[in-house]
């Protein structure tokens, strides 16, 4: 049976991150921008990357991964262009600090990049490119693993080799309306899916996993083994995971090899942070403003006229349920909550919130 679990409501989350990331050295504008980047992801129903990141985040500050307190610099920079060292800063910071990097110079130039090496975990990407969608930028922002946490069988292979490698890409439309947030991985499913579903000691489904002789399995557990003995398949699955497996290329040439952060080879444990690119458009600098919002406006009604398929409810736009106001409770499966409560305890944190427990660790 799954270790007990809790939920526990936002005020909670948010002292959680606080006390704990405080009692670690990082700034209060750091935890700020930690907690707003868990938060959206939970508030949007991606626990897998909300929540429960807070003990990885902590276990890699401890283990020196990640560096409190540390800025990202931009170590070369064009008119279009900004090449910026995380050194190693908390995920999310050097993430946004990207953003605003390509951002700035897209409203400038009307294109504008930046990449990011030595960079760590930044959480559910989703949550980077919606705000500048609402303010007119389309983002498209790119994420590999820098070389470590290989956990992907490439599309004709059965041995872990890439990570997940993911993409997030955020398009705006008609003032007012919510923007298109695209978030996703390049394999089948995200990690944190098959580490919620070992948490809570459940199955995952057929399709998602394969073991070394490349037969499926839907026991999560095998894929935390050292070494593994079970991988992710490609976007596409083992029919058409060639898909996905070209698409990880892709954001293995921009986010590893372009930003110098690193690209895959296969170290299945090893967890070497994360390597980004951020390109930005801004369609009103490139003249095109008007036109790309009718063009995005005429677009969406035709997707929504059309008749439903059946036993579907319609087509459903990206983004339908990003960033959702505050919310909660939260759930928070037994192991992480058992993390949680070890790292308190290690800081000599008090472990009394306010919490619920939750029969058998359900979420």
């Amino acid at each position: 049976m799954a270790e007990a679990g809790v939920s526990a409501p936002e005020s909670t989350i948010v002292a959680l991150i606080d006390d704990i990331f405080g009692a670690l050295g990082f700034t209060a504008d750091e935890r700020a921008v930690l907690t707003e980047t868990l938060l959206e992801a939970s508030r949007a129903g991606y626990h897998s990357h909300g929540v429960m990141r807070i003990p990885t985040f902590a276990e890699n500050t401890r283990d020196g991964m990640i560096v409190p307190a540390a800025a990202p610099v931009v170590v070369h920079e064009t008119e279009a262009a900004a090449m910026i060292d995380a050194r190693r800063c908390l995920g999310p910071v050097s993430c946004v600090f990207a953003v605003e990097q390509a951002g700035a110079k897209a409203r400038a130039q009307g294109i504008g990049c930046a990449a990011v090496r030595s960079g760590n975990d930044v959480a559910r990407l989703g949550a980077y490119v919606g705000g500048p969608a609402r303010d007119g930028l389309m983002t498209l922002l790119l994420v590999n693993d820098a070389g470590g946490g290989a956990c992907v069988a490439p599309f004709g292979s059965a041995a872990p080799f890439l990570s997940t490698n993911p993409l997030a890409c955020g398009i705006p439309r008609a003032p007012g309306e919510p923007p298109l947030v695209i978030d996703i991985s390049t394999s089948v499913v995200a990690l944190g899916k098959i580490r919620m579903a070992a948490n809570l000691g459940e199955p995952v489904p057929e399709g998602w996993l394969i073991d070394r002789a490349g037969r499926t399995t839907t026991e999560p557990g095998g894929f935390f083994d050292t070494p593994r003995s079970a991988s992710l398949l490609p976007l596409g699955g083992a029919a058409d995971g060639h898909k996905g497996f070209l698409l990880s290329l892709i954001i293995e040439a921009f986010a590893g090899a372009l930003a110098g952060a690193g690209m895959s080879r296969g170290n299945e444990n090893e967890d070497q942070g994360n390597g980004l690119f951020v390109l930005a458009a801004d369609p009103r600098t490139l003249g095109t403003g008007g036109a790309f919002v009718r063009a995005m406006e005429e677009f969406v009604a035709g997707l929504e006229a059309l008749p439903p398929a059946e036993g579907s409810a319609g087509v459903r736009l990206p983004g339908a349920r990003a960033g959702g106001g505050p919310g909660g409770p939260y759930p928070i499966d037994g192991p992480t909550w058992a993390r949680i409560t070890a790292i308190l305890d290690a800081l000599s944190l008090s472990t009394d919130y306010d919490v619920t427990p939750t029969a058998g660790g359900e979420q």
